[in-house]
């Protein structure tokens, strides 16, 4: 790196670091706003959350667009200022999870507090602790006489619920978009002060399955034994639809399963501690396929979750009826080869074949995407690794995540940059789950990182 470019990157990071508070007072700001994007009611929650990054985007000087989605929007900002640099793309979503259930939080959802370093509230690990990071970063950078890099940010309120709207944005757009590397910053470290960079991810097929029998609910002393019971039928196909031993009844489900590489299997860390797991769990045991080991299990193995089912009478006491409607929520976390479109059709038919005399029943998808792999064998990651060394005191670590971002496949599949896949959450973080939190340290050491990035990246150019 010349002496030019260190000297302004230790003035972006003095900043940064004398701006600590600000840059908290952002992330608490953000965190306030309900931007639940799975529930209609909360649309203009997710416009605001969208107006906020641009707001601040457009303060740094950047020109910034918003654009209308399917659902939810897209903001879309860029800085050219750069000619001949490198472009630097960065992603992440402001959209969030619902709270439920809302009595398991100590305190609030969306009433951000700092306890013992960590601040919490829903969506602050996911995914609105990276992206302040990366806004701070850039002011960062802007106050130290501007980034090294061509910067653009790619924020969508979409991706909870696997939209498309931001993929379709960057199909669409694809020439006008174009970056050199794009740092996802949707993932997680691989424990505390070791980041991990990921070298793929899985994809996610989202389905309702909706089971009708009689026209209303019936009595069940006059009807039972007769009358198709919604609630029963749903519970034989969902129990039919994966087995105890963890594998899926789908036929087909898993003809097209990439497995993974002998080189690819020898950068992984050695299997994780089974005890240390089912305690972060918190459980008596853990489930699934036992010929795999835990990674395959957690990273290269499609999974079949069931989400959520509604039927029948829930309320305290008893009522004796026979539902005449039940539904229930599932997705499957799918691994490369497999194609979503042919198994929603495969489950479909399963669905149907499982279903008890005298209901009808209906699958909708709700949302999808592939699983992306990634290749770490270019400059964008070594600056990435020499910049999580310096922020975080070690280099980080080569694998796979479990968990999907929609839009990575979208963002290989039109713009083809050179993909840094990672994230600054703990393990631990309460991912969805009630008292979802976020660290202090990992707040201020991802718009540390983000900045050596971009200045690593320009030394390299």
């Amino acid at each position: 790196m010349t002496e030019t470019l260190a000297l302004a990157r230790d003035e972006a990071l003095r900043h940064a670091a004398d701006h600590r508070d600000e840059a908290l007072a952002d992330l608490v700001e953000l965190s306030r706003i309900p931007s639940i994007s799975a529930l209609g009611a909360h649309a203009g929650d997710v416009r605001a959350a969208a107006q906020w990054c641009a707001e601040k985007l457009r303060a740094l000087g950047m020109t910034v667009e918003i654009v209308d989605g399917r659902v939810h929007p897209v903001v879309l900002a860029e800085w050219m200022g750069r000619p001949g640099a490198p472009t630097l793309g960065l992603y992440n979503h402001f959209d969030v999870q619902p709270p439920d259930p809302v009595d398991l939080w100590t305190t609030p959802p969306f009433d951000p507090v700092v306890r013992d370093g960590q601040l919490f509230a829903r969506g602050v690990a996911d995914d609105k602790g990276a992206l302040v990071a990366g806004i701070t970063a850039a002011e960062a950078m802007f106050a130290a006489g501007g980034p090294p890099v061509n910067l653009r940010f790619f924020y969508e309120g979409e991706e909870e619920i696997t939209g498309v709207s931001l993929g379709e944005v960057l199909c669409e757009r694809a020439e006008a978009l174009a970056c050199d590397y794009v740092f996802i910053g949707d993932g997680e470290f691989d424990r505390p002060g070791v980041a991990s960079i990921l070298t793929g991810l899985r994809g996610v097929l989202q389905c309702q399955i909706e089971v009708t029998g009689a026209a209303v609910d019936l009595h069940s002393g006059l009807y039972g034994g007769v009358a198709p019971n919604a609630l029963n039928s749903l519970a034989h196909i969902l129990s039919g639809l994966k087995g105890p031993d963890g594998h899926i009844t789908v036929p087909g489900f898993y003809d097209d399963v990439q497995v993974p590489s002998p080189a690819e299997r020898a950068q992984w860390p050695a299997d994780v501690d089974e005890d240390a797991l089912r305690r972060e769990v918190g459980s008596v045991a853990l489930e699934g396929e036992a010929e795999f080991g835990l990674l395959e299990r957690l990273w290269t193995r499609p999974t079949l979750d069931v989400h959520g089912i509604v039927g029948g009478f829930t309320d305290e006491g008893t009522k004796t009826v026979i539902p005449a409607r039940a539904v229930a929520k599932l997705s499957m976390r799918l691994v490369p080869d497999q194609d979503p479109d042919r198994l929603l059709a495969a489950v479909t038919e399963r669905v149907r074949e499982l279903a008890t005399p005298g209901v009808e029943v209906t699958v909708t998808g709700l949302g999808q995407s592939r699983a992306a792999l990634f290749g770490v064998e270019h400059e964008g990651v070594a600056a990435a690794q020499e910049a999580f060394a310096a922020a975080f005191g070690a280099p980080a670590t080569l694998k796979r995540m479990g968990a999907s971002v929609p839009v990575a496949a979208d963002f290989q599949t039109a713009l083809n940059p050179k993909m840094i896949v990672s994230g600054f959450s703990l393990p631990g973080d309460n991912f969805h789950s009630p008292d979802e939190h976020f660290a202090l340290g990992q707040l201020h050491g991802g718009v540390d990182m983000l900045v050596r990035l971009a200045y690593g990246l320009a030394a390299r150019a």
